[in-house]
């Protein structure tokens, strides 16, 4: 197996649990773009059986590399849209961090944060909490909110609350995270917040234009229950 192309972790009749490499899209972002995870799974899987219907779950950023669920038929996609709306979908991931002046002094941060003076643990994690909104050039990138102010209806939320990161160990300068619910760039967005960018961001803390080694994000576990049986599942690689 290689790191550079996709390639199958564990499959079944319901699901399939997905590699996917840096640098390439989970779904299109336009109608009519081709080359991402979606476009490769289901050409592998209609290759096997033409009348399949295949659904991603969740999604990863072009530059993030790990696992990622399919669906492989509507049953399964209704029980794992349920699953996820109940927080009872769990991804870790694990990323390689760097040290930055207080995210507060980038255009579009708020305060940092506070959190616990504790190491964190899987048991007692460090929690960055907030809404997200879009920001900068065609809204390509989020920040933070921790107030609603007057732009509310630009606001997301989860389920009306804030969206959750949890830092569940810290090893050196790598990180392990933990999410239940995740919006778009959260682990990213949050580190970056909290003075600790990944390293090889292209965004965060500010977009570079630079042609630097694939970002150091990689999801690295899948906790779900299995829609045939009812047992919980886990699949897991190797941290950073």
């Amino acid at each position: 197996m290689t790191d550079n192309a996709p390639y199958i972790i564990e499959e079944t009749n319901d699901f399939a649990v997905v590699f996917k490499p840096p640098r390439m899209h989970s779904a299109p972002l336009a109608k009519k773009e081709g080359g991402t995870l979606l476009d490769w799974f289901k050409a592998r899987e209609q290759a096997l059986s033409p009348q399949i219907s295949v659904h991603l779950m969740h999604r990863l950023d072009f530059d993030t590399h790990g696992l990622v669920l399919f669906a492989k038929n509507m049953k399964s996609f209704e029980f794992f849209k349920e699953l996820q709306d109940k927080g009872g979908f769990v991804k870790e991931y694990s990323a390689v961090c760097t040290v930055a002046p207080n995210a507060s002094s980038v255009p579009g941060f708020p305060p940092l944060p506070a959190l616990a003076a504790h190491a964190p643990s899987p048991e007692n994690p460090l929690i960055i909490e907030s809404y997200f909104r879009p920001f900068g050039p065609g809204r390509k990138l989020v920040r933070p909110v921790i107030e609603e102010g007057k732009k509310s209806k630009e606001i997301a939320k989860d389920n009306g609350g804030f969206y959750r990161t949890e830092i569940t160990g810290i090893n050196g300068n790598v990180f392990s995270l933990r999410l239940k619910r995740g919006f778009r760039h959260q682990i990213r967005c949050h580190l970056c917040w909290i003075g600790h960018p990944i390293l090889n961001d292209p965004l965060y803390p500010q977009p570079s234009e630079s042609d630097a080694p694939p970002m150091s994000l990689r999801a690295c576990s899948l906790s779900f229950v299995d829609p045939s049986t009812g047992k919980q599942l886990e699949y897991r690689i190797d941290k950073f």
